[in-house]
């Protein structure tokens, strides 16, 4: 004789709001480090050193104007001359006033684009400008 009780089990069914949540959760991680990681590696620029040189954090308006060795300028990803230049520094002064230029030189570009570049965040009134710089490894000879 049994006298156990038989219990149907039913099929578990899947969650569907919890999958959701972390399915966006992981979308909006990736799209944010993908944005930050195309920034830094857009360009091949072999950034110049300095002992004083401090990490930065992003700020909004903030924009970085890449040179490579050769002297063009890169701007999103893309050449842009001094005029066009020109247009969207005056654009970033009116829109973001106080936005901060963040200049990447490779350390064998020409200081002439440099200057050319500094010319116009003058000339758009932009006086938050840096260049950017990597810590400079000291090392003794012992290791």
């Amino acid at each position: 004789m049994r006298f156990g009780r038989r219990f149907i089990e039913e099929p578990q069914s899947i969650q569907m709001a919890p999958l959701i949540d972390i399915v966006f959760i992981t979308l909006v991680f990736f799209m944010t480090v993908y944005t930050y990681s195309a920034l830094e590696s857009e360009i091949d620029i072999t950034l110049p050193t300095a002992d004083a040189a401090v990490p930065m954090d992003r700020n909004r308006g903030e924009i970085y104007i890449n040179i490579r060795s050769d002297g063009r300028i890169i701007l999103n990803n893309r050449e842009v001359g001094l005029d066009e230049l020109q247009q969207i520094l005056n654009r970033v002064a009116e829109y973001f006033p106080g936005g901060a230029v963040i200049i990447r030189g490779d350390k064998e570009a020409h200081l002439g684009t440099a200057i050319a570049v500094l010319n116009c965040c003058k000339k758009a009134d932009i006086q938050n400008v840096s260049f950017a710089a990597v810590k400079e490894d000291k090392h003794d000879g012992s290791g």
